[in-house]
């Protein structure tokens, strides 16, 4: 809210407001203890209700105030939250100027730049706005510091809404930065910065002097970037009589190549000091410099750029070439953070419709939540999305939809606060469509719509008898809906219909995860999905969704959830699409201290896996390219051989308490029953047209437990894991909110099960009793999932929140007696849409699947990705 006329901060009196700055409001202001007008910038709410932040921002102002120099604006204290500075009458700087009165204007920035660099202190958003020039012709430097001082500490990133390089002219308030032109190449790449970024801005801002016109200037945000990052620097613009030496001096600030770019800023001051000193010496030639053989320098600084965010939209333009190259880059999460995948409800990741930004679920200091990824700039977290899953935009960018606690939420991307829409049960994804509906999938519960401003959901598909689910949906144009179905009647893959009629369905393609429409860029429309870990493309018809040509290799290895069917693919309205690779891992074994005892096994894209009862083998689900297979493990050797295969799935390996038998959740989603050794068959045990999921089977052989439907159920079975005689499934208990990873407790004669559910609003684990339930009993404190029992059934093993693994004791009596949780070790690897580990029959170590160290940490992002399909690879 602004601040009238009148009001008082402390000792200073509120006279006007001059404007709006990056830091918040700007007042003209009077210090009546002094007797002198001051400016008063009164800092966002978000950085000044933030204790830790605003005490930080209070040190690095001392720090600032200590830069006492003629040429540099004096910040003079802080009162009642508002930030007190010298007040510069003057105008901002513009060109074009004389190069005699541009290159002393440009001694004095280089002036004022010269002792915070020596202190360490980097400006970060030198550019003409800042710079104002005084009527006595003095140049004063504006916000010194102040982009670093913004800087949320806990996360490292900064947030648009907050840093003074945000303009009044962004389109899009706090997403889209103002002064993408001024940016260095590392600053732009959203890399480590120092004072050299302070003289690249400089070279910049000295060429606009000169020329009278911006050095980078394309028509949006994403072509300036593309020509800060990699655009020809063309030194023949300058006006012809620019002196030699402001030329060489302009080409070393300029340089892409951090390593030869001039070093300090003293060394500017002192070539223009020696010119102006001597403007008829020899050096002081006047025309063209001489071409230089940079291209190669150029290329060079543009590619290893290639991890950056900032290009991952550099090649959007209206009009774009006949032939866009593909360019592969990557983005990193928020420092001393990871990415989290999604699984179950929560985890993911979403590119905003016009491919300038992306939202993203990590986990930063064990805290998960909704990251925005302006790829201008440096993330920032959105409040009030802990536990967020599944994030999707509105159409026009401005707003991101997102599933936490058991709820539908929305938020607006510049500085909102999250509301609530409606409930939900499981949710599986949703999509938001340009007439303010928004449609969502259910685990068991059928789909919904529900208007953007909320309200009771619409029931717009109901689940039926025959158990089908369908998920995922993506609204496409035409008022139409795409969704991947499993089970019932249908073969698994992705169908459309028509929002008017969503019961009429047509089958776009077979798959094992969800499809994903995609504009190409080029012209032309693609469903993309996946086959194992390969990512394919097909060209589809717009209208009809009927198929063209063959599948093309787009991306391997990709990543996926397999318990929820969902592929870790997003893409652009203009031809960006981004990834998750599937991460390759190894077993490893700890001790319950944590020290690693060994790895075993060969790398590969592991997912379910169980270790067998006496401890020798591991039966691990793997991803292959023509779906997922069960392989073997033989612990002491090392040695691997496959147990299932054929087009997949095969996933969710349980053993007979005998390590006989193995069931699995086979390729058509029912159980399935095969014998470790021997030449038995494969045989269904429960005809069923639904997703089942095998969870465990009891230690006396005598019980299946699963999940199907709705429902957790249980079938007898004998030791051979054949039906018995009669056998007929069970309901156990009706699956509340998203229950999942249930567990036995290891007794001849079970009486407990443990699970973890969000019934609460956050994942926790749960013991319950057995075979009647009853009040279920909390474990977790804090949130938890993936429990395992300890083997004589008195101690539970489960993980974190934050990835570490948890031990809990208790008396197994009438009524349960949990410990307090204690932590044993950090699991390594990030959150995991599989359980992590396994404990051994003795409970003393822990078998667990643990990334390789060269699993990358980042998503994949692939401009022009549409080029790659003119090399014709065919799908695997």
């Amino acid at each position: 809210m602004a601040l009238l006329a009148g009001t008082r901060l402390g000792p200073y009196e509120i006279l006007a407001q001059l404007g709006e700055g990056g830091m918040g409001e700007v007042y003209r202001a009077k210090d009546t203890k002094l007797d002198r007008e001051v400016a008063i910038k009164v800092l966002p709410t978000v950085l000044a209700q933030n204790p830790e932040r605003l005490a930080r921002f209070e040190r690095e102002a001392k720090v600032l105030a200590s830069l006492n120099h003629p040429n540099i604006a004096q910040i003079y204290g802080i009162e009642e939250r508002a930030l007190v500075m010298e007040l510069v009458e003057g105008e901002t700087l513009k060109g074009p100027l004389p190069v005699e009165t541009a290159l002393n204007c440009a001694r004095q920035i280089a002036d004022a730049l010269e002792p915070a660099h020596e202190k360490g202190i980097t400006h970060r958003d030198l550019k003409p706005a800042n710079i104002m020039i005084t009527q006595a012709g003095v140049v004063k430097v504006l916000d010194f510091g102040l982009a670093a001082v913004a800087q949320d500490p806990a996360s490292g990133s900064a947030n648009p809404s907050n840093s003074p390089t945000l303009t009044m002219q962004a389109t899009q308030a706090g997403m889209i930065m103002g002064t993408a032109a001024y940016m260095s190449p590392e600053q732009a790449a959203c890399k480590h910065v120092d004072k050299r970024a302070d003289i690249w801005s400089f070279g910049v801002v000295l060429w606009e002097m000169l020329t009278g016109k911006r050095l980078f200037d394309g028509e949006t945000i994403s072509h300036t970037l593309a020509d800060v990052l990699r655009g020809p620097i063309d030194f023949n613009k300058l006006p012809k009589e620019t002196p030699k030496p402001i030329r060489d001096l302009l080409q070393r600030c300029l340089d892409r190549d951090i390593k030869t770019r001039l070093r300090d800023i003293g060394e500017a001051r002192i070539a223009i000091q020696k010119y102006l000193a001597n403007p008829n010496g020899p050096e002081a030639e006047v025309g063209p410099a001489r071409p230089k053989l940079i291209w190669l320098a150029w290329g060079v600084a543009a590619f290893a750029m290639a991890g950056v965010a900032a290009l991952a939209f550099v090649h959007f333009r209206e009009h774009p070439p006949a032939h866009p190259r593909a360019y592969r880059l990557q983005l990193e999460p928020p420092e001393d953070g990871q990415f989290v995948a999604a699984a179950t409800s929560v985890g993911g990741f979403a590119i905003s419709p016009d491919g300038s930004a992306v939202v993203y679920v990590a986990n930063v200091k064990g805290k998960t939540a909704l990251w925005i990824h302006p790829l201008d700039s440096n993330p920032r977290m959105l409040p009030g999305t802990e536990d967020a899953g599944f994030p999707f935009w509105s159409p026009d960018g401005k707003s991101i939809a997102f599933f936490a606690g058991r709820k539908l939420l929305r938020t607006t991307v510049a500085d909102g606060t999250p509301l609530v829409l409606c409930d939900v049960g499981s949710p599986r994804g949703g999509a938001w469509s340009e007439d303010g509906r928004i449609v969502f999938g259910t685990f068991g519960s059928g789909m919904f719509q529900v208007p953007e401003s909320g309200g009771t959901p619409l029931e717009i598909i109901k689940p039926n008898a025959s158990l089908e689910e369908r998920l995922w949906p993506q609204v496409l144009p035409g008022g139409r809906l795409l969704y991947w179905n499993v089970g019932g009647n249908l073969e698994r893959g992705a169908y459309a219909a028509s929002l008017a009629k969503p019961a009429e369905r047509v089958k776009a393609i077979t798959s094992d995860t969800n499809a994903l429409f995609a504009p190409g860029g080029d012209g032309k429309y693609y469903l993309l999905s996946l086959r194992g870990a390969a990512l394919l493309a097909q060209e589809v018809d717009r209208d009809s969704l009927r198929l063209k040509g063959a599948p093309l290799l787009v991306g391997n290895p990709v990543g996926s959830s397999g318990n929820t069917a969902y592929m870790h693919v997003a893409a652009s309205a203009n031809g960006v699409l981004i990834y998750q690779p599937s991460a390759l891992a190894r077993f490893t074994w700890f001790d319950r201290s944590g020290k690693a005892l060994g790895t075993v096994g060969e790398l590969a894209d592991y997912s379910t896996f169980r270790l067998s009862p006496d401890g020798r083998q591991v039966v691990a689900s793997r991803l292959t390219p023509g779906g997922s297979d069960l392989w073997l493990l033989e612990l002491e050797r090392g040695i691997s051989s496959p147990f299932s295969t054929g087009r997949g799935p095969h996933a969710y390996p349980v053993w007979s308490a005998d390590g006989n038998v193995i069931v699995f959740s086979g390729p058509k989603s029912g159980l399935v029953r095969r014998p470790v050794r021997g030449t038995g068959q494969e045989m269904s045990l429960v005809p069923s047209s639904g997703l089942q999921l095998p969870y465990d089977w009891s230690r006396d052989g005598r019980l299946l437990l699963y999940s199907s439907g709705r429902g957790v159920w249980t079938l007898a079975v004998t030791k051979d894991g054949n039906p018995s005689p009669e056998a007929k499934p069970e309901l156990y208990m009706e699956r509340q909110g998203n229950l999942t990873g249930v567990r036995f407790s290891p007794m001849s004669n079970p009486q407990w099960i443990a699970y973890y559910s969000n019934e609460s609003g956050r994942y926790e684990v749960y013991v319950q009793a057995f075979p009647k339930p009853q009040s279920a009993v909390r474990i977790s404190t804090a949130g938890g999932r993936w429990p395992e029992w300890g083997p004589d059934g008195r101690e539970l093993f489960y993980v974190s929140a934050d990835n570490k693994l948890m031990s809990v004791s208790f008396k197994l009596a009438a009524a349960l007696e949990p410990s307090a949780p204690s932590e044993l070790f950090a699991l390594p690897g990030g959150e995991s849409a599989f359980s992590p580990y396994e404990v051994t029959p003795d409970g003393q170590r822990f078998l667990v699947r643990t990334p390789a160290e060269q699993a990358s940490r980042s998503l994949k992002v692939i401009i022009n990705w549409t080029d790659l399909l003119k090399r014709g690879t065919e799908a695997p």
